[in-house]
């Protein structure tokens, strides 16, 4: 956690240059061809961005897609859903977003010049001059770097060189359930797929320096480290599988399931129990949406999850974008200020979203299983201890069918979509009155037609001849 927000730090600081932006580009679709030069630093705000042409200084700025495939003889600072690199950067390339692509035709001029991302999927074709500094989910390097290689997050695949040392932090190879997650949506917005989690060095990868990793399990190393290959290992769940006598057959694949099942058993039952000691009534609203529109529910949880994730992207890119402006218009003091904000505000919101996205939905799930078993077996009256005892059978039902293999992602994916979107339905059938008090204007057809004149009485004498004398007519003479 210090790690990712140092690197927040640094990315958030990355526009406190000492030359202000004077030229500006944004719109829907902003176009620089090749025959185009922008002597200037470039700030750039728009939905599509191409760059053919050569800009003269920095670029900085935000898009939803990217595409650079001219030149830039300073850094290049972007926050964009997707960015496809095959140009020419003269320093550093800065990245904040889903999707990196540093395609094979690429140039880094600046022999220092390095690579600083924040993605979830970063593929590096391309020679990078400098030192790689990514965080993500995965980093498929398959270019060279003549620096080092700094990774924290699931995957690392280096089938390229390596000039210097490799300082990595992996997820377990056997948790594939996040990649799998990920290879569901990743095509509903781009074009990829990712890897499961771990270390590998191809057979043609090559580490000039030493290889430091971290992870639940040793990567596979088929390639050549010239220095010291040191694997420090961090355990990720209990380890049952000496309980299990050796000789029984399967008694290792039944130790890793027992080992998992216990893992969601206790942590699905601790934040149970704690929800319902602090929120009993909040916690079972959306049951009733469990029950009324299943259906609905297990839709409206996909939606959620995916503007979910891309409003935690647009959150952090948004506050790195005004800070970029920021250090742009040198108020250093001021972004530095706000890069605390920053931080907080990013870990806060992405932390309590993966709260409720991880273990609020499923704790939802398991007491609407356990609440009908127990319904049917013993009754309900609604009293505290029969939603407790609810809760843990539910989990214990959860914990059971999650945790089995090939299957069991499917059925954690179906339950966190299942109570995630229960919660999205309720949210919206709280908010509808308020939405349905908004007044409507009226809209009248132009072939309608309009409302009759007001009728004014006539009493037959104009206005001041009431007092006149009898056969007083002077406008006749």
């Amino acid at each position: 956690m210090r790690r990712l927000a140092l690197i927040l730090t640094l990315l958030a600081l990355l526009g406190m240059g000492r030359t202000a932006a004077r030229e500006i580009r944004q719109g829907d679709e902003c176009i620089i061809p090749a025959t185009e030069v922008i002597q200037d630093n470039l700030f750039v705000l728009c939905r599509v961005l191409t760059i053919d042409g050569r800009v003269e200084g920095n670029l900085t700025g935000a898009a939803s897609v990217a595409t650079i495939n001219g030149s830039v003889t300073g850094d290049i600072s972007l926050l964009a859903g997707e960015l496809t690199f095959s140009g020419t950067a003269g320093e550093n390339l800065h990245f904040v977003g889903p999707v990196l692509r540093i395609e094979p035709d690429a140039t880094f001029e600046n022999p220092t010049g390095d690579l600083v991302a924040v993605t979830l999927s970063t593929d590096l074709d391309a020679a990078v001059q400098g030192s790689v500094t990514n965080v993500g989910y995965e980093l498929k390097l398959g270019g060279s770097t003549g620096g080092e290689v700094n990774f924290w997050g699931g995957a690392l695949d280096i089938t390229g060189t390596v000039g210097r040392d490799v300082n990595a932090a992996v997820a377990d190879p056997n948790a594939t359930a996040f990649s799998q997650w990920l290879n569901l949506l990743f095509p509903l917005f781009w074009d990829t797929t990712v890897q499961k989690p771990g270390l590998v060095v191809a057979q043609r990868g090559r580490i000039e320096g030493d290889l430091l990793y971290t992870g639940p399990v040793e990567g596979t190393i088929s390639g050549q480290v010239a220095g010291e290959t040191v694997f420090t290992p961090i355990s990720s769940q209990p380890d049952l599988t000496q309980i299990i006598p050796e000789e029984q057959r399967g008694g290792r694949e039944l130790g890793i399931y027992l080992s998992q099942v216990l893992q969601e058993l206790l942590t699905l039952t601790v934040i149970g129990l704690i929800g319902l000691s602090l929120a009993y009534r909040p916690l079972q609203l959306p049951l009733r949406q469990m029950q009324a529109r299943p259906l609905w529910s297990l839709g409206a949880g996909l939606l959620a999850l995916i503007v979910g994730v891309l409003a935690v992207f647009v959150i952090a890119g948004v506050g790195i974008l005004l800070l970029i402006i920021l250090g742009q218009l040198q108020l250093t003091g001021l972004s530095l200020a706000a890069s605390i904000v920053l931080i907080v505000a990013t870990l806060g919101s992405s932390g309590g979203f993966a709260l409720v996205v991880i273990f609020i939905s499923r704790v939802l799930v398991a007491l609407f299983m356990g609440r009908l078993i127990v319904r049917v077996a013993v009754g309900d009256d609604g009293s505290r201890r029969i939603t407790t005892i609810s809760l843990l059978v539910g989990v214990i039902v959860l914990a059971l069918l999650a945790s089995l293999p090939v299957i069991g992602w499917v059925i954690n994916l179906a339950a966190l979509l299942f109570g995630l979107g229960a919660i999205a339905v309720h949210l919206i059938v709280q908010l509808r009155p308020a939405y349905e008090r908004v007044p409507v204007l009226v809209y009248r057809a132009p072939d309608s037609a309009p409302p009759p004149p007001p009728i004014i009485e006539d009493s037959g004498k104009p206005p001041g001849m009431d007092n006149l004398p009898a056969g007083f007519r002077w406008w006749d003479d």
